[in-house]
Formats: C-alpha cells, sequence, structure tokens
C-alpha cells in the first residue's frame, strides 16, 4: 500500500515546461521602456489556500531578462520609443471553474447557511484544478501611440493543488514568454521598410 501511495504522489508532480528560447538578436537596436506591471488582482489567494503578493515583481523580473534575451535595451524612462505597459489580471489554479458546468445540478432541500450556488467550486478530486493559468494585459506603444494591445495566459499543467506556487509561476513565465513574442512579431513588423 505504501508502495502504490509513493507511486500515485510521484505521477502527481508534473515537471516543468521548458522556456520558449528568443532570438538574441530579434529587437537589437531597440529601446524599449518597461516599467514594473500592475497588480489588478481583487486578491492575491492562487487558490488551494495559497497566496502570491509577489507575482507582479517577479513579471517584471521575467520580462526584463526575456526582453534583454531577445536584444533589447531596457529602459525605466517614460520618454523610450517602445514602451510595454503591462498589468497582471488573474493568477490561480483551476480558472476554469468560475464558469457553469453541465453536470452542476441545483440541491433540493439546502440549508440556510449553506454556501450559495453561484459560487465557483473546487475539488481536490475534481479533474479542474489541474491547469494553472496566468492572464498579462500587455500595451504596446510606439512614441506614446497604441499599436498593440492583448489579453494573454499563460498555462502549467499540474496535479490539483500540488506545487500551486511553483506552478503559477511557471504559467507566469509562460504568458512573459507569449507576450515577448507578440511584442517582437510587433516591432518587427514596424521596423520593416515599407514599399
Amino acid at each position: 500500500m505504501r508502495l502504490v501511495a509513493l507511486a500515485a504522489l510521484a505521477l502527481a508532480c508534473t515537471p516543468a515546461r521548458a522556456r520558449r528560447p528568443a532570438d538574441p538578436r530579434a529587437l537589437q537596436g531597440v529601446t524599449l521602456a518597461l516599467p514594473p506591471p500592475v497588480d489588478t488582482r481583487t486578491t492575491p489567494g492562487i487558490g488551494c489556500g495559497m497566496v502570491s503578493q509577489d507575482l507582479a515583481a517577479r513579471a517584471h523580473k521575467l520580462l526584463v531578462a526575456a526582453f534583454s534575451d531577445a536584444g533589447a535595451k531596457e529602459t525605466l524612462a517614460e520618454h523610450a520609443p517602445w514602451t510595454l505597459n503591462v498589468a497582471l489580471r488573474e493568477a490561480g489554479m483551476g480558472l476554469e471553474n468560475a464558469r457553469f458546468r453541465r453536470t452542476d445540478k441545483p440541491v433540493q432541500d439546502m440549508p440556510e447557511d449553506a454556501p450559495s450556488l453561484a459560487e465557483p467550486r473546487a475539488s481536490l478530486f475534481n479533474s479542474g484544478n489541474d491547469n494553472a493559468a496566468v492572464m498579462l494585459e500587455a500595451t504596446l506603444l510606439h512614441e506614446g501611440r497604441v499599436v498593440w494591445r492583448s489579453t494573454v495566459t499563460g498555462h502549467a499543467r499540474s496535479a490539483p493543488c500540488i506545487e500551486a506556487v511553483d506552478k503559477v509561476r511557471e504559467a507566469l513565465a509562460d504568458a512573459v514568454d507569449e507576450v515577448r513574442d507578440r511584442v517582437i512579431t510587433q516591432i518587427s513588423a514596424a521596423r520593416e521598410p515599407r514599399p
């Protein structure tokens, strides 16, 4: 029995996905202002009874590293040719539990102090917790004019409520890599000579 429990625990740990590499010359010669991201989450809770208050600071470090790896020169100055503003919108384990599921059925006789059926529920035993997700809202400006705005979601696979903080950080890194890739596309398109 003990061997079965150890095997189940070993299978529950999902290895971290490798980060996507960037072309070190993709943004060579580009000066990019990267102000610290704004944390607009309603709560620092990430689910599973865990809290992660430093995600915005971690996002800033990851953004600086990601764009540096792509060859950009980062600055905190307000008057750079390119500026990327990022807001941390949501972060947590099993964000998909917030929507109604087809299998949800009303309970006939509910006690007065029971939680509302409209509230999302998560369980250690359902499959809804196997996806850590972080949502970033990114806005790219060129010479003070918005050229791109999008919401990007990073994901990380995990077992329910196992390594919650690490998996949310992995999802954050995935979201940062996606923002970097999209910004590279936008800046590259703007730098191409027009016919």
